[in-house]
């Protein structure tokens, strides 16, 4: 063969050995991985369909309440869990998380007393566990929200026999921490007047690549009771020109919380100057906006980015075309739809080229 053919075949092989790789990447075995367990409410009730989910309650100032949660092990194995009362906080995108043991964020994980702090179970047994609900006399009317959590022992990360995966040219070996929990919200309604808030604190450009940008969106909920909104986010240039308008959705936010969450599409902004603008609709017919934020766009990333930065930006996953804008400011005004190829077609293309170059340079062999 000659030398070009073969450097084209090395340079095939190197291409699909790196997509096999992409598409084997290793991952760390969690030890224990039969171990499963959760908390729910012992009874619902027809009538309130939040019930069969979580706990709620509506009780006044100075009220106290006795109930169940019922600790359930789905596992293989025995296991020894934790349990204890956690403040309720805004997850990232909205809904419902827990604060870490002995972290404080409302207080009202206070409100709720466990008759147990540990509990084991054998695999397939459930049991229920009595807890009480004391609601301050100074409790102000809206929706508190609290947690009861169950907690695993950490353990460390191994591989399925038990060994930690070797590593480096000397087979160091590493592991990780994880800690497994699950948990149960308790929302005390406090009767009283409601107000429904929302603001929309601050909107970001996170980041882009090949797939699209992501936006972030910071938002507080100035009311006592939980909001869900849904809006758009739109992109201008420096005239006031719509570039792009992107629908967002939003899930619940505690009362008095905030949070902040992603919005992905497949734009992609060239350098330039732009306009940010966010509208949510939410508790009926309410609306938050936030209008006119500055985004500055250089060498494809912006001069200056969000500043949460605690969490990695969602997969897109598979993405549709991604449409490059420009303010009509900027050089190479106008919309260009650009396209990647996926690393199938890619080897597709180089593996026609090759058998092009093949059937030119075919080489016969002598019989034997």
């Amino acid at each position: 063969m000659s030398r070009n053919l073969l450097a084209a075949l090395a340079v095939l092989a190197l291409l699909i050995a790196l997509a096999l790789g992409l598409l084997a990447w290793p991952r760390i075995a969690q030890a224990d991985e039969n171990v499963s367990f959760g908390i729910r409410p012992t009874k619902a009730y027809a009538d309130i369909p939040e019930s069969f989910s979580y706990f709620v309650h509506t009780l006044a100032p100075g009220a106290s309440l006795a109930d169940e949660a019922l600790v359930i092990n789905s596992g293989d194995v025995s296991v020894t869990l934790k349990l204890y009362a956690a403040d309720a906080v805004t997850a990232i995108n909205g809904g419902t998380s827990f604060a870490n043991a002995g972290e404080e964020k409302n207080g009202v994980a206070h409100w709720l007393s466990p008759s147990l702090s540990e509990i084991t179970l054998e695999p397939g047994e459930e049991r229920a566990v009595p807890f009480t609900i004391n609601v301050p006399p100074d409790a102000s009317p809206g929706e508190h929200v609290a947690g009861l959590v169950v907690e695993a022992a950490p353990r460390q990360g191994a591989s399925p026999s038990g060994e930690a995966p070797p590593t480096g040219e000397n087979n160091a070996k590493f592991a990780v921490s994880v800690i497994r929990r699950a948990g149960v919200a308790v929302l005390i309604d406090v009767p009283g007047p409601r107000v429904a808030g929302l603001e929309i604190t601050d909107v970001c450009f996170k980041e882009q690549d090949d797939q699209g940008a992501t936006f972030e969106a910071a938002v507080l909920n100035t009311g006592n009771s939980f909001v869900r909104g849904q809006g758009s986010l739109a992109i201008k240039d420096r005239q006031g020109t719509e570039l792009a308008s992107i629908p967002i959705k939003m899930d619940a936010v505690l009362a008095g919380d905030a949070t902040f969450f992603y919005v992905h599409h497949p734009v992609r902004l060239a350098d330039g100057d732009y306009l940010l603008s966010a509208v949510l609709d939410y508790a009926d017919g309410q609306t938050a906006v936030l209008d006119g934020v500055d985004l500055k766009m250089k060498e494809g990333q912006p001069e200056v980015g969000c500043q949460n930065g605690e969490s990695e930006t969602p997969e897109a996953g598979l993405a549709p075309p991604v449409t490059t804008l420009a303010p009509s400011d900027g050089e190479g005004g106008g919309q260009n739809a650009v396209y990647g190829a996926p690393v199938v077609a890619v080897l597709a293309v180089l593996a026609l080229i090759i058998w092009h170059r093949l059937r030119r340079s075919r080489v016969r062999y002598p019989k034997s």
